[in-house]
Formats: C-alpha cells, sequence, structure tokens
C-alpha cells in the first residue's frame, strides 16, 4: 500500500510539472483563428505548446501568434478552432478624424458681357489714345519748342501775318555729335488801299544743322536748308554748306559761336534773271545766348550769305529774342526779325522786318 500511495504521489508531481497553466487560454493567431488549450510548460521563447482536447498537443511559433487571452465560460468549446468575428468597417469619419471632407469644387460663375454701342467703343479708343500721348516723354538729349503768334502792321497796305516756328535740339550727354531741326510757316493777309483783303503767298523754310566738335570748343558744321518766300518772290531756294565753327561758353548762362563755311546754292525766282540757277555760296553765321535770371533768356542769331562770283547778291538773317518762361511746358516770347535780300533776281531789293509775340511749348 506504501508503494501504491507513493507512486500516485510521483505522478501528481510529474503532471503538475508538465503542465503549468492548466486554465484553458485562447491563442488568436495572426492568420484570424483561434486556439482554445491548457499551455504547457514545454513551451519555450520561440514555440508555445498548447495542450487542445480535441486536437493534443499543438507547436505554436510565437513569431505568428497576435495574442493570448483567458478562455471566457461562454466561449466555443475547449479545442475548438474559432475563427475571429470580422469587425464592422467603422465609418469615413471614425477611420480619418482629422483629415476634413473635400469640398465640392464650385463651378465657375458665368461671365456677363456688355454689349456697347459704337459711340461707346469710339470714346474708348479716343481716352487710350489721349492718355498715351500724356504718357509721352522726350528723351534727356532732347529739347526744343513750338512757337505760335499773330503780328499787325499799320500804313498803306495794313496785313495780318499768322506764324509757327519750331525748333528740336539733339544733344546726347559725353558724345561729340549735336543735331538741330527748325522749320517755321508764315501765312500772311493783306488789305489794300481801298479796303479789299486778299492772301498775299505765304512762305515757309527749313534747316537741318549737324555739328561734330574736336579739341573741346571747335566743331565742324554741315548744314542743309531751303526757303519758299513767295512775298518776296522766291520760288525755291536750296542751301548746302560745310564750315568750321568755334564754342565760347565761360558759364553755364552764356554761350557763344561763330563761325563760316561754304557751299552750292540752287536759286529759283519769279522773274527771268542771271542769279537763276546753281551758283557758289559763302556763309558766316554767329549765335549767342545768355540767361540772365532762371525763367528769362535773350537769344540773338546772324547768318550772311553771298555769291563770291557776284559780291552784289547777298541776303542775310537777324532775330532777336526775349523769352520768360512761366512754367516748364509755357512760356510766351518777344522778338526783332529782319530778313533782308538786296537782289532777288530783278536787282531790286526787298527788305521784311517785323516785331513778333508768340506762346511757347516747351517740349
Amino acid at each position: 500500500m506504501r508503494l501504491v500511495r507513493g507512486c500516485g504521489i510521483l505522478l501528481v508531481l510529474l503532471w503538475s510539472c508538465v503542465v503549468v497553466d492548466a486554465e484553458p487560454k485562447v491563442v488568436r493567431m495572426k492568420t484570424g483563428e483561434r486556439l482554445v488549450g491548457e499551455i504547457s510548460s514545454l513551451s519555450t521563447d520561440a514555440t508555445l505548446v498548447l495542450e487542445s482536447k480535441l486536437l493534443g498537443e499543438l507547436r505554436l511559433p510565437r513569431s505568428e501568434i497576435l495574442g493570448i487571452e483567458a478562455d471566457k465560460p461562454d466561449s466555443a468549446a475547449v479545442g475548438v478552432v474559432v475563427p475571429d468575428k470580422p469587425k464592422p468597417p467603422k465609418k469615413e469619419s471614425q477611420q480619418v478624424a482629422s483629415k476634413p471632407k473635400p469640398k465640392p469644387k464650385e463651378e465657375p460663375k458665368p461671365v456677363k458681357t456688355i454689349e456697347l454701342t459704337q459711340e461707346e467703343v469710339e470714346h474708348i479708343k479716343e481716352r487710350r489714345i489721349l492718355e498715351t500721348l500724356r504718357d509721352l516723354q522726350a528723351p534727356e538729349a532732347w529739347k526744343g519748342d513750338l512757337r505760335m503768334g499773330m503780328n499787325l502792321s499799320k500804313g498803306d497796305k495794313r496785313w495780318t501775318e499768322s506764324f509757327a516756328r519750331g525748333k528740336l535740339e539733339i544733344d546726347p550727354k559725353g558724345s561729340l555729335n549735336f543735331y538741330r531741326f527748325t522749320g517755321s510757316y508764315t501765312y500772311r493777309q493783306t488789305e489794300k488801299s481801298n479796303g479789299d483783303t486778299y492772301k498775299s503767298t505765304d512762305r515757309y523754310d527749313g534747316t537741318f544743322i549737324y555739328r561734330r566738335s574736336f579739341f573741346d570748343d571747335w566743331f565742324v558744321q554741315n548744314s542743309l536748308g531751303g526757303r519758299v518766300d513767295q512775298i518776296k518772290g522766291i520760288d525755291r531756294e536750296v542751301q548746302e554748306l560745310v564750315g568750321l565753327g568755334y564754342s565760347f561758353e565761360p558759364t553755364p548762362k552764356f554761350e557763344l559761336i561763330f563761325g563760316g563755311g561754304g557751299g552750292v546754292e540752287d536759286f529759283e525766282s519769279n522773274s527771268d534773271d542771271t542769279r537763276n540757277g546753281l551758283h557758289p555760296v559763302a556763309n558766316i553765321f554767329q549765335e549767342f545766348s545768355w540767361k540772365p535770371l532762371k525763367r528769362t533768356s535773350f537769344v540773338q542769331k546772324f547768318n550772311y550769305y553771298w555769291n563770291p562770283n557776284n559780291t552784289q547778291q547777298y541776303n542775310y538773317v537777324l532775330t532777336a529774342a526775349i523769352r520768360y518762361r512761366i512754367t516748364d511746358l509755357l512760356g510766351f516770347e518777344f522778338s526783332f526779325n529782319q530778313d533782308f535780300d538786296n537782289d532777288i533776281g530783278d536787282g531790286s531789293a526787298r527788305d521784311d522786318l517785323t516785331l513778333r509775340n508768340a506762346i511757347i511749348v516747351y517740349f
């Protein structure tokens, strides 16, 4: 009896050594199955030994085990493989709580079209042209003016004279070149002694001057000019001259220019005379400008032309003017002008002396 009792005690000890955790456990696998059984003491760090009443001893790699939990009383029979119940899908708001729902794209609003009348279209075009002209600016090297005026005369033959004169000078800073364009147009209406009025024709002229500086104050000059003066009976006069000049400028407010040259002249008048045709011409010129005050200036010019083959054929132009600049854009001028021709082709002299006043537009 003692022997039998000892053997029984030994068997109980051996069983307790083999099975450590006799409580049934539920082992959840990564593949989704759940295995129910008792964990054996033969389990290692790499392998879990599960004693299932239905399947016997199961060796499960721990790397494939998702979790181990105690078996609930209402669970399926011990040892039965029970797959995990699929969990209901989460609502979209629960899956990504922080992600805002994309806003639906707004349809572009239709563009309203406004029908304009032809008058409104023309008005818009005119405004654009005016704005473009207003924004125009002349280059810094350019300066010039436009003078417009009227003169009155009394005597045996009263006349009214309207005129416009323009000048543009291009003097690039640091350059040796200088350009000048001048031109004028004069319209004269004459009153006869009996009171009748008539147009005694008109006159116009234009000149282009190019100067190239050298040795600081010296320059060479090329001048191309022409005039039509039907008041005097000159149908055409064109001159091409080349000369040499000197500029004396002791202060920025004072400048004196003088020089001379020669070239050819093409002359034609309404009288039949030997002067008509192409012949040589000589010239001396002088220019003076003084600016005693900030907005006041005095300008004087003199040009003398003669035929070297016939010294009786000559003419000269003398001008002097006082100008006052009211603003950067506007000013006025009082001037004296004498245009004298000793021989216009019929041997008679013609003198035209006028006192002028004009409004000046600067640019």
